[in-house]
């Protein structure tokens, strides 16, 4: 998706096809029951990292790199605006 076609479409939309698209967007539900995963496998701390930031800033996407553990904190995903980072940058037209 291109940010000139983000644009074009409603916020649901929008992260509902970037989510399909892209591994790093994430929805609260599968963070958090990625953090009951890791407190059923004792591993306290990595809950309590996923749990902390869920609970301090409440949204219903999350961007999160789950390959990166406990140096990357769950940012809300709330906009457009947020999302334009995981578009493809518009191409030159090359016919010019």
């Amino acid at each position: 998706m291109t940010k000139a076609e983000l644009h074009k479409m409603d916020f649901d939309k929008a992260i509902e096809t970037l989510y399909e698209e892209n591994n790093l967007i994430t929805t609260y539900e599968v963070l958090k029951d990625f953090a009951i995963d890791k407190l059923q496998h004792d591993d306290v701390g990595y809950a309590l990292h996923i749990l902390n930031a869920i609970y301090n800033t409440v949204g219903e996407w999350y961007d999160y790199d789950f390959s990166m553990g406990t140096l990357e904190l769950p940012t809300p995903i709330t906009t457009i605006e947020d999302l334009e980072d995981y578009c493809e940058e518009e191409k030159a037209d090359e016919s010019i």
